[in-house]
């Protein structure tokens, strides 16, 4: 898990980058979410700079599910599972999917922002927020577990 979250990190950066990149400058580049097509050489400054915002915070949002995730794996490499810093991390992977579900809310209803190919039907799924909340309830477990721990440590 840790090779993987750090494997990812750099690409999605870039990726994120040059998506951004592309857009403001009108390059005539096809982005596809969810059956919505968008070309920016055909949109206008303000769309496009919607759009590019809307990519920017994709990016950040999977850059800190990642970041998250790698300082999970590091704590769990090191055998500290039950450590407020591990529960903290793992509140983070928790709120990381919340925004990510978000996000895709957000996709979901772009086409309304930017007056272009207006599907008839939309289908906002908010599955990532739900797992999100029950991940951030697990790590309240997790933090009592931590507390007990510590505090057993402190026996004699």
């Amino acid at each position: 898990m840790r090779g993987v979250s750090h494997a990812l990190f750099v690409p999605v950066a870039i990726i994120g980058l040059a998506t951004t990149i592309s857009i403001l400058a009108g390059w005539s580049a096809h982005i596809d979410y969810q059956g919505q097509s968008y070309v920016p050489s055909v949109m206008a400054l303000q769309p496009r700079v919607i759009l590019a915002v809307v990519v920017v915070i994709t990016a950040a949002v999977l850059l800190k599910a990642l970041h998250h995730l790698r300082r999970l794996a590091n704590n769990y490499a090191r055998r500290e599972i039950f450590t407020a810093d591990s529960a903290r991390q793992v509140r983070q992977v928790g709120l990381s999917c919340v925004l990510w579900g978000v996000v895709k809310v957000v996709w979901t209803f772009l086409p309304l922002a930017l007056s272009a190919n207006q599907p008839a039907v939309y289908n906002a799924s908010t599955d990532s927020i739900l797992m999100g909340v029950i991940i951030v309830g697990l790590s309240w477990f997790a933090e009592m577990a931590a507390a007990l721990r510590e505090e057993n440590d402190l026996t004699i």
